[in-house]
């Protein structure tokens, strides 16, 4: 604890004395990620002064995240009675939902830019930012040492993609969620997991190619418990592509698992969501061609503490495919509009998926999704929240609508679940097929 400490000082000491490779920020019109440090000329988008970094007097993880801002009440509700006067605002996903399902609502509050994360890291991406090279037509990034965002001002819609690859809120965390299935009569059945994930830099791999490694298990229900998944993910799918090995419990092995990339089916998932929809993106970028269309003002799940409350439970927070509007909340921030294309002979479910990344986080907060026909298909929302006890923007749960299911698969929910642990103390040996062969029960 003594030494974490020291490292932070120090840490917050070097970030005043050093000088910025970032060029805006040098000029003070960004931070480190690049996010604009202004508000709006409106005024409903504040300046950006640092995030929330520091957990509130008396914070307790077992009891969920106390929410700052509890006192307030919506400033709006968008419904079907008054969509056309907030579109502008909306992404077409959310226009479909709201049009879908008569009690389905969008209850938009003042908007905070909490997201702040820790001197070390921000300290690594203003000394880094802009100097890592896309390689092997965009399939690779090279010169990254320890940053989590290697192109503050991307040029490209590759360079967009990277950041929110390689975004975390921290250097490891431990975390035990939940998913199931809802909508159209489906009863949810809670898959519940526990998996630790590590970023190059805190396994002593910062430079190297290695982007992230992640060991995970099923805790239940009690006929999944056993199974095992471990993933090392990189920085270069040209020349080594994602890593990845699976315990079998039926045949008590550890397998090599290839196939846990782009357009397979997630797990637990009724199908409804694939491998390369997790964490709103994640693998290699090679099936699509990716278009930076700019930035633009959008209602956007953010700050959503309510959500985490550790007294709801999973079957009382959904309402039909979707969580309870009350329980959720939307602002509007600033996102990166990235739109990919499916290259043509390229094989996924998808034509096209247009990416709202948060300008302050790079987290994708949400994703229109398009069927081989050109249709919308399937919306993406991340409910967006600050650990302040990490510090860094992290998600109370994630939800997937399938328009023609007419149902959602709901991810990374926590509520029942033990607290999620940052910067927990891992090894190299944490992450290797023998640590999840000791996994077999």
């Amino acid at each position: 604890m003594q030494s974490r400490l020291i490292r932070g000082l120090v840490a917050s000491v070097m970030c005043v004395v050093l000088s910025s490779t970032n060029a805006l920020a040098q000029t003070g019109k960004v931070n480190a990620l690049g996010a604009e440090m202004a508000g709006n000329a409106a005024g409903t988008i504040p300046e950006w002064t640092g995030g929330l970094t520091k957990a509130p007097a008396g914070f307790d993880p077992k009891k969920g995240y106390a929410d700052p801002f509890a006192a307030e009440k919506p400033l709006f509700v968008i419904n079907q009675s008054n969509l056309t006067q907030h579109e502008k605002f909306l992404t077409a996903g959310q226009i479909a939902l709201l049009k879908r399902y008569p009690s389905y609502n969008i209850p938009v509050y003042k908007t905070h830019r909490t997201a702040g994360f820790a001197p070390e890291m921000m300290m690594s991406i203003d000394m880094e930012g802009n100097k890592p090279k896309l390689a092997h037509g965009g399939l690779a990034v090279e010169g990254v040492q320890s940053t989590s965002v290697p192109f503050p001002e991307p040029k490209n819609g590759l360079e967009a993609v990277w950041n929110t690859l390689m975004r975390r809120p921290a250097q490891t965390l431990r975390s035990h969620t939940a998913s199931f299935v809802a909508g159209n009569g489906t009863s949810p059945v809670t898959f519940a997991t526990s998996q630790t994930i590590a970023w190059a830099p805190a396994i002593g791999k910062a430079g190297s190619t290695l982007l992230f490694a992640l060991i995970g298990e099923s805790t239940k229900p009690a006929a999944q418990s056993g199974e095992a998944l471990l993933v090392l993910d990189t920085l270069n799918f040209k020349e080594d592509a994602r890593n990845a090995w699976i315990v079998n419990s039926g045949q008590r092995r550890v397998l090599r698992a290839p196939e846990l990339v782009h357009a397979a089916p997630a797990g637990n998932s009724d199908a409804l969501r694939t491998v390369d929809d997790i964490y709103g993106f994640n693998g290699s970028p090679e099936r699509f061609d990716w278009k930076l269309v700019g930035k633009k003002e959008m209602y956007i799940p953010y700050n959503n503490y309510k959500m985490s409350d550790k007294s709801l439970k999973y079957q009382n927070m959904i309402a039909d495919a979707f969580v309870k509007p009350e329980l959720t909340r939307f602002e509007l921030h600033r996102v990166w509009v990235v739109e990919g294309t499916l290259k043509p002979g390229a094989d996924h479910i998808y034509s096209k998926r247009t990416m709202y990344i948060d300008e302050d986080s790079w987290y994708v907060a949400l994703m229109d999704q398009y069927d081989t026909k050109g249709e919308l298909w399937r919306i993406k929302m991340l409910y967006l929240m600050q650990a302040y006890d990490a510090p860094g923007l992290y998600t109370s749960g994630e939800v997937q609508h399938d328009l023609n299911a007419r149902k959602s698969v709901f991810s990374a929910f926590q509520n029942e679940e033990p607290p999620t642990e940052f910067n927990v103390s891992v090894r190299p040996g944490d992450f290797t097929p023998a640590a999840l062969r000791k996994l077999m029960r």
